[in-house]
């Protein structure tokens, strides 16, 4: 009967406290990070907090006149101290496990590059790597970062659901997050990429809880741009957004469904259509010392805008819409990889798919890659099948 009072001394005593772990009113919650070169060559950490005392519309009682999130700012000599300097700012403890997005200044990705942020990333216990990673193109990161924008009421969650609409414009799939930069860059050797972000409207300044009742969205929105290509953790150039769409489709990025529009012949109209039921066969060949990066695209199109004078009750014309699309889809897939060729970058990973795919091959010429990619010929088959015409098959015909 003795053992009975043991155990429950025992139990009181494992359940009594819980020192390591935080009281909700003694954290900070962090939903974003942004990064911008300091004074004098020195890094600006921007800490996005959200703050629970406001609701998502800020008319909760008794806190209508705070913010719905709040951004802190510190800085130091480098990555390391500006974050330790963290601390002297906040009278709460960070909390990093509910982040969603990185924003990195564009001046600070050229000039600095992300390796010392990447490194600091990685090593921090508390923070993940498995948030999005966006480059502010033409912008700081403090400025997108300190945004209120429409609808979510923070640039943090907005950019967060623009990259989870299902066919969006720029077609990444899930966007792209650190820890897939940090693949690219240190396990695959592949020139890594990120999405690019920008505010909408430069001229207006949108810091204010006060722009959210302003009815024009464009004012505080940002939108994203086309990618951002590096080179040694160093920003080099960016991509147009149809040699965004290129890359989601060569490096299979894209969801199910993928939106486009290419131009009618002369100028004459354009052609919006919904490519579906892709099938997709990209990869380089290695032939005799040569190399070929061969392109098979498959896939049916259905018709979303249509200003060209075709006629699509006819045979003729639908055989010449297909055609149209094919050509224009096989253009913008190579010129999308001559990009690269001009860059010097291998952000399509081409080097990579030798070594897994061609490996016996790869290993006779591996130390010959620059000439091989420099010389590198691209073959590009598309072929399109007209689904559906939409409601109205002939609508640009002129009524007699």
């Amino acid at each position: 009967m003795k053992i009975i009072p043991f155990c429950m001394i025992a139990v009181f005593l494992l359940l009594s406290g819980c020192s390591s772990l935080n009281e909700l009113d003694e954290i900070l919650i962090l939903s974003g990070i942004g990064i911008d070169e300091g004074e004098d060559g020195g890094v600006k950490v921007i800490l996005k907090a959200t703050n629970p005392q406001a609701s998502t519309s800020g008319q909760e009682s008794g806190g209508s006149n705070q913010a719905p999130s709040y951004t802190f700012v510190s800085e130091g000599e480098d990555v390391i101290g500006a974050f330790s300097n963290v601390n002297e700012l906040l009278g709460r403890k960070p909390f990093f496990a509910h982040i969603s997005a990185l924003v990195v200044g564009e001046d600070y990705a050229r000039n600095q590059g992300i390796k010392e942020l990447i490194d600091y990333m990685e090593r921090h216990y508390e923070i993940r790597d498995s948030y999005l990673l966006f480059i502010a193109k033409g912008e700081k990161a403090e400025t997108i970062m300190n945004l209120f924008t429409p609808i979510e009421n923070s640039s943090v969650f907005t950019m967060e659901r623009m990259v989870a609409i299902p066919g969006g414009a720029h077609g990444m799939q899930d966007g792209i997050k650190l820890e897939d930069f940090i693949k690219w860059t240190y396990g695959d050797k592949r020139d890594p990429v990120a999405l690019g972000v920008e505010k909408v409207d430069k001229e207006v300044q949108s810091t204010n809880a006060d722009i959210l009742n302003n009815i024009e969205g464009n004012k505080n929105a940002v939108r994203l741009t086309g990618l951002a290509a590096f080179q040694n953790n160093r920003l080099k150039d960016w991509l147009t957004p149809k040699e965004t769409l290129s890359y989601a489709l060569i490096t299979s990025h894209t969801r199910q469904t993928l939106p486009y529009s290419i131009s009618c012949n002369e100028g004459e109209g354009t052609i919006g259509f919904r490519l579906k039921e892709m099938k997709k066969d990209f990869k380089p060949k290695l032939e005799n010392g040569k190399l070929t990066y061969v392109i098979n695209l498959n896939a049916q199109i259905v018709l979303e805008g249509f200003t060209c004078p075709l006629k699509l009750s006819t045979n003729q014309g639908v055989d010449e819409l297909q055609q149209l699309i094919n050509n224009t889809l096989e253009k913008d897939l190579t010129s999308s990889l001559e990009k690269a060729h001009e860059l010097q970058l291998d952000y399509f990973g081409i080097r990579n798919q030798l070594f897994r795919n061609e490996t016996k091959q790869w290993e006779e010429v591996k130390g010959e890659w620059d000439e091989l990619y420099k010389n590198m010929e691209i073959q590009a088959h598309v072929k399109t099948y007209l689904e559906s015409p939409g409601a109205r098959v002939d609508n640009n015909e002129q009524t007699q």
